[in-house]
């Protein structure tokens, strides 16, 4: 399947402040695992993330995407091993569900409480993400999903970061905060970890593919084009050595038909 390019919006300057990232890996794990119950999400993951790679984490829904962000994010526990980041990592985290500790407040009021900025500075900020004149005012509680998403990258954009997770970033955003968001990632040069099912930003911005399932990551290096490609080739290997395997199986004997002369021999004596 292609994937096509979403339509063209305007364009805005805007940036992620990143901070160059030095020595420490970004993040690292070993053993990893967790579950809920019976149920095993993942387990015994040994993963290192290095300054500057663009990871795309994909896989079925309900496999565990958004409980391993937690897990790097440490908003959960691990039930075995363990996950660190780096000491001079600074972490931005976009979850896929948008939430402010204080909605009644209004996004210029939001922005001057949570980012310590000037009331220009905040106008500015808010400007730059479509959010202009009096619509400043509105209480952050009467926002759409998709206008949530946008103002918490807008104050996650004026940060100094150098490992920025996002959880399906363009699952609520319109096509103008789309482009927002993918000319601000097009300038990040530090590491990125996403969970997205959006075929045409996995391609454009992964580097590294970690697929999850059955319990388990498959740790591809290459772009998303190129991943595909590599299952199409591990399915069609798989599907010829079965193939292989059923033509060594030892064909049942045939049954040997009954006698009947002898039968009719024995009954008439």
């Amino acid at each position: 399947e292609t994937t096509e390019r979403p339509t063209e919006a305007r364009k805005l300057n805007v940036h992620f402040t990143a901070q160059e990232f030095r020595g420490d890996d970004v993040l690292t794990m070993s053993g990893l695992g967790k579950r809920y119950g019976e149920r095993t999400l993942f387990h015994d993951l040994d993963l290192t993330v290095t300054g500057g790679e663009r990871i795309a984490l994909i896989g079925d829904n309900g496999a565990g995407k958004t409980t391993f962000l937690r897990l790097v994010m440490n908003e959960e526990t691990p039930d075995t091993g363990w996950v660190q980041r780096g000491p001079s990592v600074r972490t931005a985290y976009l979850p896929q569900i948008v939430r402010f500790a204080v909605p009644e407040r209004s996004m210029l009021d939001t922005m001057l409480y949570e980012c310590k900025c000037t009331p220009q500075e905040a106008r500015d900020q808010l400007g730059a993400y479509g959010f202009c004149g009096e619509d400043v005012l509105k209480p952050v509680s009467a926002l759409s999903g998709g206008e949530l998403s946008r103002l918490r990258l807008c104050m996650l954009m004026r940060r100094e970061i150098n490992f920025l997770i996002l959880d399906e970033p363009t699952n609520h955003l319109d096509i103008a905060s789309r482009e927002w968001i993918e000319d601000a990632l097009s300038d990040y040069t530090q590491a990125l970890l996403f969970v997205s099912h959006d075929r045409y930003f996995i391609e454009k911005f992964a580097t590294r593919i970690w697929l999850l399932e059955n319990g388990t990551i498959t740790d591809y290096r290459g772009t998303y084009e190129q991943f595909r490609e590599y299952r199409a080739r591990q399915t069609a290997l798989q599907q010829a050595a079965k193939a292989v395997e059923r033509k060594k199986e030892p064909k049942p004997k045939p049954k040997r038909a009954p006698n009947t002369t002898r039968a009719r021999e024995r009954t008439e004596r």
